[in-house]
C-alpha cells in the first residue's frame, strides 16, 4: 500500500476543515469591516468599498469551501470511489498559484490536500 493510503477518504472533511478555517480568520481579521456593513444595513452597504468588498468575498470563499467539501465528503461515502484525479490537479494548479502570488496565506493547505487526491491508489 502506498504512503497516501486511504486519506482520500477524507478529502472532504479536510476541504470542509480548510473553509472552516478560512470563514474563522476572515471573520476575525475583518470583524470592525463586517461591523460597518452590517451598521450600514447590508443592503447596497458593499460597493464600491474594496475593503468591505474583500471581507464579504473572503467570507464567501469560505462559506463555498466548506460547501465543496460536504459535496465531496457526501460524494466519497456514497460511492466509496476515489475524487477523480482531475480535481487534485486543479487543486495543485491552484494553490502553487496562489502560494506564489500570496506566499503569506492559507493557500498552502491546499498542497497536501491536493496531493493526496493525485497519489490515491487508483483502483483499475
Amino acid at each position: 500500500m502506498n504512503k497516501i493510503g486511504n486519506w482520500w477518504k477524507y478529502s472532504g472533511i479536510l476541504l470542509t476543515i480548510t473553509g472552516v478555517i478560512h470563514t474563522i480568520v476572515g471573520l476575525v481579521m475583518g470583524r470592525d469591516t463586517y461591523w460597518k456593513i452590517i451598521k450600514s444595513g447590508f443592503i447596497n452597504a458593499i460597493e464600491p468599498d474594496f475593503e468591505r468588498a474583500f471581507a464579504f468575498w473572503f467570507f464567501i470563499c469560505g462559506i463555498m469551501l466548506i460547501i465543496f467539501g460536504q459535496s465531496l465528503h457526501y460524494y466519497i461515502r456514497k460511492t466509496n470511489r476515489q475524487p477523480a484525479i482531475s480535481l487534485g490537479y486543479w487543486m495543485l494548479a491552484l494553490s502553487v498559484f496562489g502560494c506564489f502570488a500570496i506566499p503569506a496565506s492559507g493557500f498552502w493547505l491546499f498542497v497536501p490536500q491536493s496531493l493526496i487526491i493525485i497519489f490515491a491508489k487508483r483502483k483499475k
